[in-house]
């Protein structure tokens, strides 16, 4: 596949004050400073690829915005993706949409278990999946991963205790993880198919940073792993975090099992959640058909953003500990060497340091003393907020 890109430069600054940006416009209320520079809620600071910027223009010519048709494009652009970029033979009739991966979360959860039952969770993890749960009268049940100077892997002791309770019924699975950054081996991941087979749980595994992996590592998709284990599980993807188009809210769910499929299409039907965003769905398929080589650079600065911030936290900041991310945009700060609670750290980072970065304790209470970091910025916006950081901690 081609990509209409003439010119990648992720170097370049842009302009995001001004558009509505909840990254960059809501820093005010969200950190009670404008003075912050963000790094912190998971969209970057580059341009999609013109390919994507070319189809929506060209659509919003026509002066119409009415209800779309279902294309079956949409889910043809699917199929090809999965298969080109995970090896993944999918069918169409596998695909449900839905206005985002949080939201489709929800569904398959009401789908798929009563009030009351237990869906299993591996802190810290994404702030939503704690909400996702709780919101909906489930029980949040802890399988915390275990950190090994830094390096995090799940605690399968754990694991198999919470799968044994008969209450719990579903297992929330990050891949790759978020906020950690591991992409969880083929090996890891059929030590959890063959647990959760063994006592008869689900498995919803959110992919969408399944395109966002480095050198040296490879995501495999958890319902890959064959015919019994893709039809006891539901699949989250989207091109959101991929091509930078969350705005368009639009993502897709994988459900190869008709019943099950049918049961969560049965809740997406009562909320009337049939419909699909215009632009995001010819974002979506321009980006599959023709992103592929915009994709490629982007994983080359990323990583190379990754390698600046491992290498200035090694030198500059030797008492703060991170670990290069497998995966994804997003690197896990430990800053416990310096504060021994959250209030601290948080007001350290916002009111001397500057700098807005995800509080570790929404994570999870084993993000205590941590922060997110979003690297997916212009390198010179990087090193600017480590650099003030670095500043701060010498006052």
């Amino acid at each position: 596949m081609r990509d209409s890109s003439t010119k990648l430069d992720f170097d370049k600054l842009i302009i995001r004050q001004g558009t509505g940006s909840r990254k960059w416009d809501d820093i005010g209320s969200v950190f009670g400073s404008k003075e912050v520079l963000p790094l912190w809620i998971a969209d970057m600071d580059f341009a999609s690829p013109e390919a994507v910027t070319a189809k929506v223009i060209e659509r919003a010519q026509h002066p119409l915005y009415a209800y779309n048709a279902r294309q079956d494009s949409f889910n043809q652009a699917i199929v090809d993706w999965v298969k080109r970029q995970h090896d993944w033979d999918i069918e169409k009739e596998w695909i449900v949409q839905a206005p985002g991966v949080v939201p489709a979360i929800i569904l398959s959860i009401l789908a798929l278990s009563e009030p009351g039952d237990g869906v299993i969770i591996q802190p810290p993890v994404y702030p939503p999946f704690f909400a996702s749960i709780k919101d909906n009268n489930r029980a949040i049940v802890e399988n915390p991963l275990v950190a090994k100077d830094g390096y995090y892997e799940i605690d399968f002791e754990d694991l198999e205790q919470k799968l044994a309770n008969p209450k719990n019924k579903l297992l929330l699975l990050c891949n790759p993880h978020n906020p950690v950054g591991r992409v969880w081996t083929r090996d890891e991941l059929t030590k959890v198919y063959n647990l959760c087979q063994k006592y008869k749980v689900d498995v919803l595994s959110d992919e969408i940073h399944s395109d966002l992996v480095y050198g040296g590592h490879k995501h495999t998709v958890f319902a890959s792993l064959g015919t019994p284990v893709c039809k006891q599980s539901v699949t989250f993807m989207a091109a959101s975090k991929t091509f930078n188009i969350a705005g368009l809210n639009t993502s897709y769910m994988i459900i190869p099992c008709s019943r099950r499929r049918g049961l969560i299409e049965a809740e997406v039907n009562r909320l009337h959640l049939r419909r699909n965003n215009l632009f995001g769905v010819l974002a979506t398929e321009a980006a599959y058909q023709e992103g592929e080589a915009w994709l490629k650079a982007l994983l080359v600065y990323l990583e190379n953003n990754a390698d600046i911030l491992v290498q200035f936290v090694k030198t500059k900041l030797p008492n703060v500990k991170v670990v290069k991310p497998e995966g994804t945009f997003l690197a896990w700060l430990d800053f416990r060497a310096y504060f021994d609670n959250t209030e601290a750290l948080d007001a350290f980072l916002i009111n001397k340091a500057k700098v807005g970065l995800n509080s570790g304790k929404s994570f999870g209470r084993q993000g205590e003393g941590f922060a997110r970091i979003n690297f997916a910025t212009q390198q010179a916006v990087l090193v600017g907020a480590l650099t003030r950081i670095e500043k701060a901690l010498m006052k």
